[in-house]
Parts: C-alpha cells; sequence; structure tokens
C-alpha cells in the first residue's frame, strides 16, 4: 500500500496545505486554546456525528433497494469502514473498499454496489454545494479572503460555482446513463474499443451491473428522499461542528458551522489527501478567521475538529474490520485488484438451490 503512487501524492497535499496552514502560526497560541477547550463538551459531539453516518447509512440502504435489501445495522460496519479506509488512503479509495466488503458479505456484485456509492457520494455534493451557496448569501461570506505563504486568495462562490459544474456534470451523466439505453450502448461500444480483447467480456459485465446501481436515478421520489436523507446527515454533522465550538468557546451563529462544514467537505473531495488532512484544516481555519475569530483558536478549533472526525472513525472502524478477520493492507490490496482486474468483481456464484442477489 505503502508504494502505491495515490498514497505520496495524497502525502504530498498534506504537507503543502499544512505548511501554509502553520505558516506564522503562533504555536503558544494553539496551545492556550487547547489547555482552555472543554474537552467534555468536545467528545460529546461524537455521538450526534455518528448519528449522522447512521442517517447515511439509511440512504445508502435505500439507494440499494434494486441491487439487495441489506439492514442498516449490517450495513454500518461497512460504511464505517468505507470511511475508516478514506481517512487513511487518499482518491477516495474507501469507495473501493465500501463495495468489496459489501460484496464478500452479501455476495452481490461490487460493480453495482459501487455503481449506488456513485449515487451515494452524488447526493452529498448535490447537498454542500446549495448549502454552501444559500449561507453564503445569508452569511456575506463571498468575498476574497488571502491565504498565507502563497499568492492566492479563497472566494466561497467560486468554490461553490465549480463545484455545481462538477457534481452538476456528474449528475447528468448519470441520469443519461440511467435513462438511455442508446447512452448505455454507446458506452458499451467505447470500452469495447478501448479495452483490452481478453479484458473485454469482464469489463463489460462490470459496466451493466454498474448500470444496475443507478435505477434508483429513474425516479423523482427515491431522489428527493435520498437528498433529504443528505441534507439530514450534513445537518447532523454541521451540528457536531457547533458543539465542538462550543467547546473552543467560539462564538459565531450556527450559519458559520454550516458554510465550514459545506466548504472544507467540498474542498477535501477535489484535494484527495488521506482523510482530507491539509485542505480540511486549512479551510476551516480560514472560514473561522473570516467570522472574526482569533487565528490561534481558529486553528486549534480546525486542527482539534478533524481530528475528532478522523481519529474515532479509524478506530471503529479498525474494530469492525478486526470482526471480519481482515487487515488493512489485505482489504486494500484486494478491493483495488479487484477495481483494476476486473476479474473478480462480479460476486461468486451462488450456492446450488440459491438465488445470487443481484
Amino acid at each position: 500500500m505503502l508504494r502505491s503512487r495515490r498514497v505520496w501524492i495524497g502525502f504530498a497535499i498534506s504537507v503543502i496545505f499544512l505548511g501554509i496552514f502553520f505558516y506564522q502560526t503562533d504555536v503558544s497560541e494553539i496551545w492556550d486554546s487547547f489547555k482552555e477547550a472543554n474537552y467534555a463538551i468536545a467528545f460529546a459531539s461524537l455521538p450526534v456525528y455518528f448519528a449522522g453516518i447512521w442517517v447515511r447509512t439509511i440512504r445508502w440502504q435505500y439507494l440499494l433497494r434494486p441491487v439487495v435489501r441489506v439492514s442498516t445495522a449490517r450495513l454500518f460496519p461497512v460504511v464505517i469502514i468505507g470511511l475508516m479506509a478514506n481517512n487513511l488512503i487518499p482518491a477516495r479509495a474507501g469507495e473501493l473498499v465500501r463495495a468489496y466488503i459489501l460484496g464478500e458479505r452479501e455476495k452481490v456484485s461490487k460493480a453495482a454496489s459501487l455503481g449506488t456509492i456513485a449515487v451515494d457520494r452524488l447526493f452529498d455534493g448535490l447537498t454542500l454545494v446549495p448549502m454552501l451557496l444559500i449561507v453564503v448569501a445569508f452569511v456575506g461570506s463571498s468575498e476574497r479572503f488571502p491565504l498565507p505563504a502563497v499568492d492566492w486568495t479563497v472566494n466561497l462562490v467560486q468554490l461553490a460555482i465549480v463545484m455545481s459544474v462538477l457534481f452538476g456534470g456528474a449528475l447528468a451523466v448519470l441520469l443519461v446513463l440511467a435513462f438511455s439505453e442508446a447512452a448505455r450502448n454507446r458506452a458499451d461500444e467505447l470500452i469495447t474499443t478501448l479495452t483490452p480483447e481478453r479484458l473485454r467480456p469482464s469489463i463489460e459485465g462490470l459496466a451493466h451491473s454498474f448500470f444496475d446501481g443507478l435505477h434508483v436515478l429513474r425516479s423523482p421520489v427515491d431522489m428527493g428522499l435520498a437528498w433529504l436523507m443528505s441534507m439530514v446527515s450534513w445537518l447532523l454533522e454541521a451540528t457536531m461542528y457547533y458543539i465542538v465550538g462550543l467547546a473552543f468557546d467560539i462564538d459565531v451563529g450556527f450559519q458559520h458551522y454550516l458554510l465550514a462544514t459545506a466548504a472544507a467537505n467540498l474542498a477535501i473531495a477535489v484535494l484527495a489527501s488521506q482523510g482530507g488532512i491539509g485542505p480540511f484544516e486549512l479551510v476551516t481555519k480560514q472560514t473561522f478567521i473570516a467570522a472574526g475569530v482569533a487565528t490561534g483558536g481558529a486553528e486549534a478549533y480546525a486542527i482539534g475538529l478533524h481530528a475528532l472526525v478522523l481519529l474515532p472513525v479509524i478506530v471503529v472502524g479498525l474494530y469492525f474490520l478486526g470482526t471480519m478477520n481482515l487487515s488493512l493492507g489485505e482489504m486494500f490490496r484486494r478491493a483495488t485488484g479487484d477495481a483494476s482486474s476486473g476479474a473478480s468483481m462480479e460476486a461468486p456464484p451462488a450456492p446450488p438451490g440459491e438465488v445470487p442477489n443481484t
């Protein structure tokens, strides 16, 4: 895993953004903020955070219904393991891990699972982008504010526009593939053209399974319910950010926490470092400095908040992984090996007398 190019690229992104984050930082101010923080309040935010993950699990369960029916309790460890992998491996590799774990546990097509995961992640973007635009309009934080150490400024409206284009384009592509048989046939032709002949049958099968995972997009009602669950999950995460803010004695309105939730998570969707380390801290810090928070307090808050977002999920994810008798390295090799070869992405044949879930 450590030899992977994506790991080193993610590490480089973290180093660059952490360097900008700590440029001309007064460490004593950060330390003072940590000493004065109320850790009982900070840790009280964790149930709220995990409640948000539970709501995301319900959303994914809903999106999976055309492919396989799995209880929320059984899906929750899979979601946590995927988040843990995203925290440790860059380039959203946790999504491959999530598809792999679900495929192994439920004997369901991993490619179809990946199709539902693509829709699942899409709804996150379709929730965060409007949240950012709406809050910016009311908070009045569309002005540019400089980043230290570099001749560059951040404009949250520009970030929202860029992400609107990216997520809007992704939604358009997935909708076309979900509704148009002609588009799926053209995609098959493109796959046939670009894929080596020996891999062609496997890759074509993966594509068809992936298309099956997009069925939920054909129903406006289903899309509306999925979007509603997305909104609830992100509001819960923003509430977690607010509680941590209380622990660090940050006196700003809830709208600023909504702004930080949307801006930081959209930023790490583009800048794929391990766990978003570096970009998350920098965007969070600058968002609260723009809200009038002292630099040391904003820096301590960003560090403490991200630690609370990352570390408990890693610990719980490793526990769930252990209950499945898998190591992190083995899981990553199997998941990425399935994705790259295409040979193993489908679930094994069902035993005699049983019908596969696909």
